[in-house]
């Protein structure tokens, strides 16, 4: 009984935010999304045009029905990994990217770090970001993957495997930018050494695959006007601070942000500073878009859970229900949606700070009855 429940309770998330796609439910089966960049980049990988707008722009209008350009922002290992996929013709390597998507997300199930694999299950069926990943053919839910992954290890003990792991998340390194935070807030030097080591490889077969020129060319893609829009319904500070034209505010921003979440870090364990780095990762990004917001899954999962307040449990409930993200997706919202992203690190902040002024006041009492005596 209990397991048709949980069936059931994932299958009425997949109708909720079915329901809410309504409009775009046929993205996915034409494959008109963001995979025709990642077909277009397969079929570059290795030549010295995996950067070069025109060639991008040729090799997209050649796939799917409605055309469009898609800036290349991974790094060469990226298109090199999804090379075989150029093998097959574009509707085929199509359902084998959404079938290698699904099967990640088993993975991140069945590896995440809870007892209870059925929330994070039915967590993953109520998301509407990671609904979107699937809708928009994006690879979040790898990142998903290497992330649960890694972190299984690390609770393992093995800290240096769990770093070479880690290192996949180069495919999307804006969403971790907080990550050297955890690292040497929490003296996790073997996570570390494991991460340089992965990344090397990483790197290795970049310049490999593309040559010495490509961090120029790189770095070029990603000052095009055209890669990172401004808009207010970015779900990072770039969008929250879209309207002020102006980079002191968002600058001033990022600063607090990173400053809140060392906080969380020192003082936390292991698993809340984990969620303070992610929650703080997806406001510093600068380029983020709506289906990235999946990484707040982890965080979610881990308020609902771990949180030692209410407040913390209703922060968590919000960030896993898809009627949050609503705002999102309407066209020049009033207020900025990604306002409500600030709720994970300020609830873990404050939670912390509690924590803190418990922890010094036995030890001020202490201090005054031995005076006293």
């Amino acid at each position: 009984m209990r397991r048709l429940l949980i069936v059931l309770g994932c299958l009425a998330g997949i109708a909720v935010n079915g329901f809410l796609k309504f409009p775009v439910l046929s993205y996915i089966v034409n494959g008109n999304n963001d995979f025709q960049g990642f077909y277009a980049e397969a079929q570059l990988a290795g030549s010295a045009d995996l950067y070069n707008p025109k060639a991008l722009a040729r090799a997209e209008s050649k796939v799917g029905d409605h055309p469009r350009y898609l800036p290349m922002v991974r790094l060469p290992f990226y298109a090199a990994t999804m090379s075989p996929l150029r093998a097959f013709p574009y509707h085929r390597a199509y359902w084998i990217w959404q079938s290698a998507s699904l099967a990640a997300l088993v993975v991140f199930v069945y590896f995440w770090p809870s007892p209870r694999k059925w929330m994070t299950a039915m967590a993953c069926c109520w998301s509407a970001p990671l609904v979107e990943c699937f809708l928009a053919g994006r690879d979040v839910a790898i990142v998903l993957m290497v992330l649960a992954v890694s972190l299984a290890l690390f609770f393992r003990g093995w800290h240096f495997a769990a770093g070479c792991v880690l290192s996949l998340c180069l495919i999307k390194y804006n969403l971790f930018l907080p990550l050297p935070l955890l690292i040497a807030g929490k003296r996790l030097w073997r996570l570390g050494g494991g991460i340089l080591a992965g990344g090397a490889v990483l790197l290795g077969i970049s310049f490999a695959v593309s040559g010495w020129s490509w961090p120029l060319q790189y770095a070029a893609m990603l000052r095009a006007p055209n890669t990172t829009p401004s808009y207010a319904a970015m779900p990072n500070l770039h969008g929250l601070l879209s309207g002020l034209h102006s980079i002191f505010p968002e600058a001033a921003a990022t600063c607090a942000v990173l400053i809140a979440v060392w906080l969380v870090i020192r003082g936390g364990e292991n698993d809340r500073a984990v969620a303070a780095m992610l929650a703080g990762g997806l406001l510093v990004s600068y380029h983020a878009f709506f289906g990235d917001e999946a990484i707040l899954i982890p965080v979610g999962l881990y308020l609902l859970g771990q949180a030692r307040g209410m407040p913390g449990k209703l922060v968590g409930i919000v960030m896993l229900c898809p009627l949050t993200y609503i705002p999102f997706r309407i066209p020049n919202p009033p207020i900025p949606p990604s306002a409500v992203l600030l709720l994970p690190l300020l609830v873990m902040l404050v939670e912390e700070i509690r924590a803190r002024r418990s922890r010094k006041l036995p030890a001020e009492v202490h201090e005054v009855c031995v005076t006293a005596g």
